[in-house]
This record gives C-alpha cells, structure tokens and sequence, in this order.
C-alpha cells in the first residue's frame, strides 16, 4: 500500500473514531469502554500531523531548490549577457 493509501486510510479511521465518541452520551457512557477509542484516534492524530511535518518539510525544500536553480540561472544569464557571449534579445511591445 502506498503512503498516501496508508495515510488515507488513518484519516478514515480517525474519522469513524471520531463519530464513534460522538454517539457517546450520558445514557450510555457508564457503558462504553471510550478509553480505548480515544487513545486509538490519538494514535491516528499523531501519525497524520507527522505525514503534514513531512508534507510540510518536504515542501519547503522543494521551494528552495527551485529558488536556488532560479537564481543560478539568472546570475549565469546576467553574466553571459555582460559579457557579451550571448546574443542580447528584446521584447518589442
């Protein structure tokens, strides 16, 4: 299964805990064992704010890499251009 699979079927099962503990109430919870729900959506919580950690990590090196070979480029290209090894081109407009 892959990790998006996996980390789909966390969020469900997060979901049905959730929806599990809402059906619980006064009139029964002297009855439900909730205790064991609870640390089972707590369990799932965690594993998905570390996939978004992930996520988010994973992202902001994305955004510095493409920053950094934008930057390269222009600077080479700045470079080419002063030096005259490039062909200068306008736009006309």
């Amino acid at each position: 299964m892959s990790e998006q699979a996996d980390i789909s079927q966390v969020f469900q099962t997060l979901y049905a805990l959730l929806d599990e503990l809402r059906n619980i109430d006064s009139a029964n919870i002297l009855t439900t064992p909730y205790h064991s729900m609870i640390e089972a959506a707590y369990t799932a919580l965690g594993k998905i704010e570390t996939e978004v950690d992930a996520l988010g990590q994973e992202l902001e090196y994305q955004h510095q890499r493409l920053d950094a070979a934008r930057d390269a480029s222009l600077t080479e290209a700045t470079q080419e251009s002063m030096s005259g090894d490039e062909p200068q081109t306008f736009a006309q407009g």
